[in-house]
This record gives C-alpha cells, structure tokens and sequence, in this order.
C-alpha cells in the first residue's frame, strides 16, 4: 500500500512536469544567453526567371526582394536580382533580447530621387559599386530634381533593436513599433482583433487560420503541423521624399501583413512582407519572393511549398532545422528535466517490484 501511494504521488506530480517541459514555448525554453539566430532567404531561380521572361516580363520586373529604405532621412528603394538574406542574431538582456539584423543583398539595383543641392548619402560599400547613373526629372512639378541610379554587386544593411520579452514589442530607441514578427508565443498567442502594430503604420491582425493538416516543404526543409497564418487588416501608407514639397516615393492603398508561424513553438516560417523588426532599423516596406518556392507553386502547382521569405535556418541552444538534436538543456530547465526522468525511472522500478510481488503471492 505505501508502495502504491508513492507511486501514485510521484505519477501526479512527474507527469504533468514531463509533458509541460516537452512543451515548453521557444521564448519561454530560452533565456538566449548565447548568440542564437535565425535566417531567412528569398533565392534567386533561373527556371522561375526565364518562365517569367517567356510570359513577357521585363528581368527588372523580376526580383527576391523589393525595399523602401530610410537612411540618414533619404528614402531609397532597393532592387534585388540574386539572393535576399536576412539573420536576426537574439541575445538576452534582462527583460528584453538585443534583436540584431544582418541584411545581405546581391545583384541589387539602389535608386532615390533627390532636389538640387542634396547628395545621396552612401550606405553600401564603394568597392561593391559597378555602375552610377543620374538622369534629370522630367516631372515639371520637380524640375530641379535629380533621378540617382546605383548598380551594386553587394550590399549589407545592418541595425539593432529590442523585443521587450513580457509582450513582445518591438522597441527602439523608446518608440514601441509592434509585435517583433519573428515569434508567436504559443502562452500568449496572437488573436483575431489583438492590434498587432502601432508605429509608423498601425494594423490589428484580421484573421487567423490554423493547419493542423499539411506540412509546408522548402528545398530540403519540412515544418510539420500545427502551422499558424496570421492576416492583418488593410491599411494605407504614403512615403514622401522629406525634401521641399515632398515627392511621393510610394503610395499603397491596400497593403496587408501576412506571417506564418511554427505553432509548435512559435518561431516565423515565412512571410512575403517586412514588419515591426525591420522597420525599426528603417526597411519601412519590403516585399519577398523566394523563386524556388515560387516555381513549384506557380509552375508545378504544388501549394506546399512556403513563399516569401522563408525560414533557411535556426540556431537556438546549438540546434537548426537541417539537424534536430536534444542536447542538454543549458538553463534551469535543465535540473527540472533530469529530475524529472529520475522521478519517472522510480515509478518503473516500484511498478516493476510490484508485479514480482504480486507474482510471488
């Protein structure tokens, strides 16, 4: 009887402890002490390209990647014709991860347009520069403008913000731009109607959509079920060149975000659009196209293939996607874990002394 008791007090409390560890949410599992990372990509693919050119598209039309972006108060739209790589590097400080992005482009086409008496200021390596054109407006309303065309073989956009771990806002420099798009905590999940960003642009996320079902496929990577799509409302936006009157760089009527996410643990699979994350180090709008993926879905109508920027690879506690290994944990989880399974070993040697007993009576 006492050895019952035992068992069943060990059972009550080990099991709920076991199954929560094995589920722990990825912010929650993490105290990112380490520099851990994830990487997204948006490939460039000859077949995708030369089935666009047999459609009648023009190759400039035809990019991985196309940005707005504000440097030193100039706005600059970037064009990428090869590979689109972005890596935010995560480390814990206190109550918030330090969020450090990395953004290589290659094969990149940068131009803005600028009024007389203003040089547009360099944010790119002059090594990498293989050709700069300049070409007078022909817009009389901006007459005494200037067109600044720069070809570039590579180029690398940096910055660093933070992501206020209680509610995953993205902060920088005081201002609060949303929720970070790079995780959903599965503890606190996003919700239909939950405003999803406030600054410079303001959204609340419209629908929710959860596949519990197919497994999405890129080159040699599969992420399983449940995966979770969130979908924002419609919102307006205008950039203006901030110089005399303003010349309107771009102007959207109708845009929309659009994340998928591992519902598992919460960590961004794919999205054709920027967010909170980048636009807090100045890619105020961005549209990915990964042509690979592309390919299988628009070409061979395989719809499960994850489009846009899609998750490459992940570092977190030395694992990635491409080699799955249940280390040791390296936080305090880790005590709770193993004592755990020393708890559940003790409830199968009782059980099994148990059984001899009663076989022996």
């Amino acid at each position: 009887m006492k050895t019952n008791a035992l068992e069943m007090v060990i059972v009550r409390w080990t099991l709920p402890l076991l199954i929560s560890l094995l589920f722990v949410p990825l912010l929650n599992a993490l105290n990112f002490n380490e520099t851990d990372y994830l990487t997204y990509t948006a490939l460039r693919y000859n077949p995708y390209i030369n089935y666009r050119l047999s459609h009648g598209d023009k190759p400039e039309w035809i990019t991985t990647s196309l940005m707005f972006y504000n440097y030193s108060g100039v706005l600059y739209r970037i064009n990428v014709y090869n590979d689109t790589e972005i890596t935010f590097e995560l480390k814990d400080k206190g109550e918030y991860i330090i969020s450090h992005v990395t953004v290589l482009l290659s094969n990149v086409t940068v131009m803005t347009f600028l009024p007389k008496g203003v040089s547009p200021p360099i944010f790119w390596n002059d090594s990498e520069l293989i050709s700069k054109k300049t070409e007078k407006s022909h817009d009389t309303s901006f007459k005494d403008w200037t067109w600044y065309v720069f070809k570039l073989r590579m180029v690398k956009i940096g910055g660093e913000y933070l992501i206020r771990e209680s509610d995953l806002q993205v902060i920088r420099d005081g201002v609060a731009y949303g929720h970070t798009m790079l995780f959903d905590d599965p503890g606190n999940p996003l919700k239909e109607g939950k405003t999803f960003t406030m600054y410079p642009f303001s959204t609340t996320i419209d629908k929710i959509t959860i596949n519990n079902e197919d497994p999405l496929k890129w080159k040699n990577t599969t992420y399983y079920p449940p995966i979770k799509t969130v979908v924002t409302n419609h919102y307006s936006f205008n950039l203006t060149q901030p110089f005399g009157k303003g010349f309107p760089v771009e102007i959207v009527q109708m845009a929309t975000l659009i994340y998928t996410f591992d519902a598992s643990d919460g960590k961004l699979i794919a999205t054709p659009n920027g967010g909170p994350d980048l636009w807090a180090i100045g890619i105020l709008d961005a549209q990915f196209m990964d042509e690979y993926a592309e390919y299988r879905v628009e070409v061979e109508h395989d719809n499960s293939y994850a489009t846009g920027l899609v998750l490459k690879s992940f570092r977190i506690n030395e694992r990635t996607t491409e080699e799955v290994i249940f280390n040791k944990p390296k936080t305090k989880v880790a005590y709770l874990f193993y004592g755990s399974l020393i708890l559940a070993g003790l409830v199968i040697v009782l059980n099994a002394g148990g059984v001899r007993n009663r076989g022996k009576s």
